[in-house]
């Protein structure tokens, strides 16, 4: 079970930091094709970061 969480909790921080820098990049004004692709996010996913 407390390794059940440890998984899902490191899960949730990679997708932070997957958005993190997905809004770096987003503020670089890199198109979302490429952010997509380097972050693995997709591009309805970073549109939602731009809200």
């Amino acid at each position: 079970m407390k390794n059940e969480g440890i998984k899902e909790g490191k899960e949730e921080g990679k997708e932070e930091s997957k958005k993190e820098i997905a809004k770096k990049l987003l503020n670089k004004n890199m198109p979302l094709k490429e952010i997509s692709e380097i972050t693995e996010l997709t591009t309805q996913e970073i549109k939602n970061l731009e809200l």
